[in-house]
């Protein structure tokens, strides 16, 4: 019996630096798709409730918002994908982000007279679906 030999308390893991360059260049347009789409989607819900439903359908606006969430979710979804989403599958982290976004962003702006509650609705949006999304999804005991 060797005395002086460490014992390792965790598994080894080998992450490929091919296999992270590959997934990071998936999930960055991923996200920007995801943010466009979110963006669009609340300001959508957004006007559709505060001005009319006829209102909603503003090219200019989805454009604007979507360019917004496209920047943002460019950056947020592989942040959280690479950190507390490692093991949430891709399909429910996209729907369950864009939907928490865009309800967080019309809520915000709804409740927000002074303009800046959709940014903020928006990102805690995302954060509640993020949190959600790892807490449905993290490893038992």
């Amino acid at each position: 019996m060797i005395l002086n030999t460490p014992v390792p308390l965790l598994r080894e893991r080998r992450v490929s630096p091919a296999r992270v360059t590959m997934v990071a260049l998936g999930l960055v347009p991923a996200g920007a798709v995801a943010g466009f789409v979110a963006g669009a989607l609340g300001v959508a819900l957004w006007v559709g409730v505060t001005e009319g439903l006829t209102h909603a359908f503003d090219l200019g606006a989805w454009f604007v918002a979507g360019a917004v969430g496209g920047a943002l979710g460019a950056v947020l979804l592989p942040l959280a994908g690479f950190t507390l989403l490692r093991r949430a599958p891709l399909g429910k982290v996209l729907l369950e982000t864009i939907l928490g976004t865009a309800l967080g962003g019309a809520i915000g702006a709804a409740l927000s007279p002074f303009g800046g509650g959709w940014f903020t609705g928006a990102l805690m949006g995302f954060a509640l679906s993020v949190g959600h999304l790892w807490w449905r999804s993290r490893r038992r005991g």
